[in-house]
């Protein structure tokens, strides 16, 4: 919880890094590797909750003792259900899950009428262009269609 890891907080997304001459240095590249925050949301359901006492009493004890810790996920309860009360349990804040999910749901970036994108259609107008010892690293948005007919599919 040093620093901010790979959140970007001006962008609102969390970027890859490398490691170069001992320097972190952020891959701006808006990829589905920023998206992975996302595949650890978990809707609790009352009726599996009440068959896991012990999970429940660690995971009471850390958002009432370690709200050091907790305020850096989501934890949100839902009106009462027939099923019971729901519960959302994530690691990204309420905020950053906001954020990202502007990303995710926005057609110019990941979302198309065929699915979520692994790379935002951003890039196609902004590639990203990485500099390093006179060498140049260039990452350009293709779009899935043109990929299939380059290898001749059907």
């Amino acid at each position: 919880m040093v620093g901010t890891g790979l959140w970007d907080e001006e962008d609102g997304f969390y970027y890859d890094q490398l490691l170069v001459d001992g320097r972190q240095l952020p891959l701006r590249i808006r990829s589905l590797v920023g998206l992975t925050p996302l595949f650890t949301v978990e809707v609790l359901e009352e009726a599996i909750l009440s068959q896991l006492p012990g999970f429940c009493k660690r995971m009471n004890w850390f958002l009432e003792n370690r709200q050091d810790l907790a305020r850096h996920i989501s934890y949100m309860e839902s009106e009462q259900h027939s099923a019971g009360v729901r519960r959302l349990l994530a690691i990204p804040s309420r905020q950053r899950l906001e954020r990202m999910l502007r990303y995710l749901l926005d057609e110019r970036e990941f979302l198309s009428p065929y699915g979520i994108r692994s790379m935002s259609r951003m890039h196609a107008e902004h590639p990203y262009i990485f500099r390093t010892e006179n060498q140049e690293y260039r990452l350009d948005y293709t779009p899935a269609e043109s990929t299939i007919a380059m290898f001749g599919a059907n």
